[in-house]
């Protein structure tokens, strides 16, 4: 069963604040950071 977390993210983007809250896997999460998201509420999994 896959487990997912809604996680709220951050980044700026063309000297905007960008905000995205949405559900996520770790994996994704992951996935995310690589993108140069940041996690704002992470807790731990």
């Amino acid at each position: 069963m896959s487990r997912r977390r809604w996680v709220l993210l951050f980044r700026m983007e063309d000297r905007q604040k960008v905000w995205c809250y949405e559900p996520l896997q770790k994996h994704d999460l992951n996935a995310r950071r690589r993108d140069g998201w940041k996690p704002v509420n992470e807790k731990k999994w």
